[in-house]
């Protein structure tokens, strides 16, 4: 039995554009879809093995295999499946820093390219612990964190809006009260603060800012942060750069 191995990452992007090659007619799998059930991120990667078989009456060349993105294992065997020979293709397929439903399509490519099958891959995902820092890296203190310290705006005209979202995390086991309280030069932003937080939980705040026509140069805004009426040592930064270009 011919066997080829590929290794299939979550990470990759949706492979959506559909190949301008035929459709094999001498290369045909006995199951289509393979659904892994509920698998775990922490136990780490999972393999299925396809089966197939060489129907046509010469040999074929299986000439690559992808999914639309670079994190794929090319065939490590190209040997040419005889007519009436059944071979195996592996799909290992890594959960990492994933979670939830996922369907990974498969394109096995032919006689060089010319002619392709497709498979899937399926499951369900649960989501393994990880250090709130991977996600949220900036410490505020009394349990806060924020995934920013600096929100950058980028250019805006005068007139020109544009809003940004701050994911934070609770990662005490008490409730929190989340404040911003901006210091001064705060025209042009708005914002509603998140309140009361439940103890181990995220969430996000939406960042609105419009540039005034009156503003002379870049904006920066200082916001206190606060937490269950506490002011912490480190603010909070927006900077806006302002385009004279328009």
């Amino acid at each position: 039995m011919v066997r080829y191995l590929i290794v299939l990452c979550f990470a990759c992007s949706v492979f959506n554009i559909l190949p301008a090659q035929e459709l094999s007619k001498s290369l045909v799998f006995e199951e289509r879809v393979f659904n892994f059930g509920t698998i775990r991120e922490k136990d780490g990667k999972v393999s299925h093995t396809f089966y197939f078989r060489n129907t046509g009456k010469q040999p074929v060349t299986v000439s690559d295999i992808n999914t639309g993105c670079d994190c794929i294992g090319k065939v490590i065997r190209n040997k040419p499946v005889k007519p009436g020979e059944r071979a195996a293709l592996t799909i290992t397929f890594d959960p990492g820093y994933k979670s939830g439903f996922f369907s990974k399509e498969i394109f096995i490519f032919s006689e060089g390219g010319k002619q392709y099958c497709n498979v899937w891959v399926e499951g369900n995902i649960i989501a393994g612990e990880r250090p709130i820092d991977n996600d949220y890296p900036y410490n505020f203190g009394s349990s806060l964190y924020l995934r920013y310290k600096v929100m950058a705006f980028g250019f805006l005209a005068p007139g020109h809006s544009k809003k940004m979202e701050l994911p934070f995390a609770n990662a005490g086991n008490v409730p929190m009260t989340l404040k911003f309280i901006p210091r001064s030069n705060k025209q042009g932003l708005r914002f509603t603060n998140p309140g009361p937080i439940a103890p181990n939980s995220k969430g996000t705040v939406v960042f609105n800012y419009t540039m005034p026509f009156q503003q002379q140069g870049d904006a920066i805004i200082y916001l206190d942060v606060h937490v269950n009426n506490k002011k912490l040592p480190e603010p909070l930064q927006i900077k806006v750069l302002r385009d004279n270009k328009l």
